[in-house]
């Protein structure tokens, strides 16, 4: 096994030296844009793409979606699932490539009752979305947009759309997290991976809609995709779902992962995602001067907020920002009656923010709209986004994982006493102290713990909270 993946690394390694599209082959996407150019690339993505058994996933993997391994001892290549990785940081664990059989985590059946036992197939566009049959090579086996990930998370996100979280029911090891939707227009619970790794979503998402372009108005009709997919087939996206998909293309910059990724598809099945050998093929395709999308709302490619501490942090992005003189935050306790909580003058930016404070909203649904005001007084509204301030404050811990010493920091500036419980995940109790909090940051040792995952518990004020850490020595 060790020797087969030293060999994979350098088949990557060549790929690195050679990420690009062969020559010639968007030449028929020359000079297109809008409907046209979707089209274009349509073709280019059929033609030549010699659809794969899903079986052969497994051993794909095993080439161009690698990694080296930084913690734990084993292959020297670990699988870059993209749920559980760390970028900046350290992995909360690493999977083994390969059969279990061969020593590696590949789902076998078993397991994925928790993160970091098996590793299996993301569709990252869900298979239920369009009935997909991964007993038949076709969509539902193309690798451009299946990606390795952590089973037990998978199963998790099961079909949940992406989107931004305002509050979290489920935060994952890496900070990937389900929860109730914070961007304008996209309701319900959505899936959040970490920003590192949005933009690799978003490209795939895209691509999926240009690649079966003619198959979507049929898939628009399953309810499962009905806030994604349009009953066309341009745009092909539902408009807040492609405002995010847009917001994250431009967050989160293809990296040289996508690169080896892309060519090793080219190399797997013979296409290719445009949208990482040209991420300019995005603007192109999907602007507000093409048709059936001049009506993106107030010129705002996305309004979307964030609980921090006690803090509603709200944030736009805009484009084509002509003739406008400001923007004014209304807020709402009904989705009716609304009153201006802040103005903020246009000065030609791209992007916007401001902080409603949310002590006084405790417990409330809180409902939030932008005004735009023309220098000639004619105004428009946003969509509505709504999120729920919880009653009870919250912490965070950092950093996750931890190895000395872990803060915990409260959404209280107060100085009180703290009763800390640190559990192991048969429920014994490790550690238990009490500490004074300074404005909100208290320091927990944990040099005596060893490497394994806990729940740390603080009760102050008669509330406790829950969240778990992982140690790594």
């Amino acid at each position: 096994m060790k020797k087969f993946l030293c060999v994979a690394a350098f088949v990557v390694n060549i790929w690195n030296a050679n990420a690009q599209a062969p020559s010639g082959y968007y030449n028929s996407a020359a000079n297109k844009t809008c409907a046209a150019l979707k089209t274009a690339l349509k073709s280019i993505t059929t033609n030549g793409h010699n659809a794969q058994t899903y079986a052969a996933l497994w051993t794909q993997y095993q080439l161009t979606d690698l990694k080296p391994r930084t913690i734990g001892t084993g292959s020297s290549n670990v699988i870059y699932d993209m749920y559980s990785a760390k970028p900046g940081g350290i992995d909360p664990y690493q999977f083994t490539p390969g059969a279990v059989s061969s020593g590696g985590n590949q789902d076998d059946g078993s397991l994925g009752t928790s993160e970091g036992q098996r590793y299996n197939r993301e569709h990252s566009v869900p298979r239920s979305w369009f009935a997909g049959n991964t007993s038949v090579p076709g969509t539902a086996t193309d690798y451009l947009f299946i990606f390795p990930s952590d089973k037990y998370v998978n199963g998790k996100r099961g079909n949940i759309p992406y989107g931004e979280v305002v509050t979290a029911s489920q935060t994952f090891l890496n900070g990937t997290r389900i929860g109730t939707s914070s961007f304008a227009g996209i309701t319900g619970n959505v899936f959040e991976p970490v920003d590192s790794f949005k933009g690799d979503y978003a490209r795939a998402f895209l691509y999926f809609v240009t690649r079966y372009e003619d198959d979507i108005p049929t898939w628009s009709s399953n309810a499962e995709a009905a806030q994604s997919f349009d009953n066309n087939t341009f745009p092909s996206v539902k408009i807040n779902y492609l405002k995010l998909m847009l917001k994250w293309h431009n967050l989160d910059p293809v990296s040289q992962k996508e690169k080896d990724r892309n060519n090793g598809a080219y190399s797997f099945q013979g296409n290719r995602n445009p949208f990482i050998d040209s991420p300019q093929y995005v603007s192109k395709i999907w602007n507000s001067t093409c048709p059936g999308l001049a009506a993106l709302p107030v010129n705002i490619l996305y309004f979307s907020g964030k609980l921090i501490n006690k803090k509603v942090v709200l944030s736009w992005e805009v484009e084509n920002e002509i003739n406008v003189d400001r923007y004014e935050i209304e807020r709402s306790f009904n989705s009716i009656d609304f009153s201006l909580v802040s103005s903020i003058k246009a000065i030609n930016n791209r992007n916007y923010s401001v902080t409603d404070f949310a002590e006084n909203n405790k417990d409330k649904r809180v409902y939030y709209r932008i005004k735009k005001i023309d220098n000639d007084r004619r105004f428009s509204y946003s969509e509505i986004f709504n999120l729920h301030i919880p009653f009870n404050v919250k912490f965070n811990i950092y950093p996750n994982p931890a190895s000395d010493v872990i803060h915990v920091q409260l959404n209280n500036s107060s100085n009180d006493l703290v009763a800390v419980e640190v559990c192991d995940m048969t429920g014994k109790i490790v550690m238990h102290s009490n500490y004074l909090y300074n404005n909100g940051i208290i320091h927990i040792a944990t040099k005596a713990l060893s490497t394994g995952t806990f729940m740390v518990k603080l009760t102050s004020n008669g509330e406790s909270y829950v969240q778990k850490v992982v140690v790594i020595k």
